[in-house]
């Protein structure tokens, strides 16, 4: 039965299934499809094989109302969207000329030779289908009917895909009434956030999704404007200082927004993160108002030429210690003059751990003014993963730390 709002994407490429490249063009789309009332029933990552997307078609068309498709429209022998679609349908693939031509007036004389040989494949859609014009590359896109069901094909290259898709989209008005609310969660695992506010999600019959990451918790709220509101205020309430402010898109973002309003310079000093915090404070627009620097000092001897680390401290304590993160975070904040410095030295693995230190041992310190305070994690997953954790944990103390300064002068996180 299906049909009404609901809706299947299917995105092709062997490199998707083989893990060299990761798949966003569906995923995107969804989330536009989401917010215009329409309702994704599956989403499909196939390999470049004509009888695995006419199985998927022969599944769904018919059944759902839309159907995109994402990939093999190229030039090359593994692009068989084309063929696959014609096949299903029953249908011939007959050249769109004209519209071909327009694509390649886009095109220097040194490049257009190629791109009509190109035309013998990237020209042909099934007979019956509307071509799609592509305004950044060479691949047509198409639509066509099939039994109540619109079907989409569309280059799969991003940047030509999200181009394209306003054609999908524009068939679909946003739905006022719908709309979708996020509350991140910094410092709650998922496990005691799922049950601490089990009783408020219960209360609404909305769509409720828990989206996890290193030292954040990103809590999805889907349903009518009043309910997303409604809930997303006793969330607010509940979980009081923990929920990042609406205006800010990241962990990094707080930070960079609240430190500007408050007039604070920020530096950090680095080993296992390898200039992971710097760096994700400098993707934040207006990061160079606040930001100083940030000190990546792997080895003992860089800790101690750099950053000041006495000798002492990292033969007595080691360099994955309290002691020697409290003298990073002095360190960094006096090279940079520094209001606020945060500090992060551990063992990210896979080896370099011991019984006493084990793989996945983080310590942390985080100076602001006078006060400092420092602090101990056993962190566990991958190197990759570790070295994420650290970064959230670090930022999440700076946060906290300048959130603090900020209800003690009146300016709240939230207020101009």
């Amino acid at each position: 039965m299906l049909k009404g709002n609901n809706v299947v994407l299917i995105a092709v490429g062997d490199e998707l299934i083989a893990g060299l490249k990761k798949e966003a063009n569906i995923s995107w789309l969804s989330a536009e499809l989401m917010l215009r009332g329409q309702d994704v029933v599956a989403m499909e990552v196939i390999p470049d094989q004509e009888e695995v997307l006419v199985d998927l078609l022969d599944r769904w068309a018919g059944r759902v109302a839309l159907i995109v498709i994402s990939g093999g429209l190229g030039p090359t022998h593994d692009d068989r969207t084309r063929e696959a679609v014609a096949k299903f349908l029953g249908l011939p693939l007959v050249a769109e000329k004209d519209v071909y031509d327009r694509i390649i007036s886009r095109y220097p004389a040194d490049l257009r030779e190629s791109l009509e040989r190109s035309g013998e494949r990237q020209a042909y859609i099934p007979s019956g289908a509307q071509p799609i014009f592509n305004p950044l590359g060479s691949a047509l896109g198409f639509s066509i009917d099939f039994k109540g069901t619109k079907i989409f094909a569309l280059p799969g290259v991003p940047q030509e895909f999200r181009e394209m898709a306003r054609v999908v989209l524009d068939f679909f008005k946003k739905d006022d009434e719908v709309c979708v609310g996020l509350c991140k969660v910094v410092g709650w695992p998922e496990i005691k956030l799922k049950d601490h506010i089990a009783n408020i999600i219960r209360e609404f019959p909305a769509n409720v999704m828990f989206l996890p990451e290193p030292n954040i918790v990103t809590v999805a709220i889907k349903g009518p404007k009043h309910i997303v509101a409604t809930l997303q205020g006793k969330l607010m309430k509940l979980m009081k200082g923990d929920i990042l402010p609406e205006n800010a898109s990241s962990l990094e973002d707080a930070v960079v927004k609240l430190a500007s309003k408050l007039n604070i310079s920020l530096a950090f000093a680095e080993s296992c993160t390898g200039g992971m915090v710097g760096e994700s404070v400098t993707r934040i627009p207006g990061a160079s108002s606040v930001f100083a620097g940030s000190a990546v000092c792997y080895s003992n001897e860089a800790k101690e030429a750099v950053l000041g680390v006495p000798r002492e401290v990292i033969e007595q304590f080691g360099a994955v210690s309290e002691e020697c993160a409290v003298a990073m975070a002095r360190g960094a904040a006096n090279i940079f003059k520094a209001n606020c410095s945060a500090s992060v030295t551990g063992i990210a693995g896979p080896s370099g751990g011991s019984e006493r230190k084990p793989v996945g041992t983080v310590c942390f310190a985080v100076t602001c003014f006078q006060r400092c305070k420092s602090w101990t994690r056993r962190l566990q997953g991958d190197r990759e993963t570790i070295r994420l954790w650290s970064n959230n944990i670090a930022l999440e103390a700076v946060w906290r730390e300048l959130k603090d300064l900020a209800e003690k002068s009146g300016r709240n996180e939230g207020s101009n």
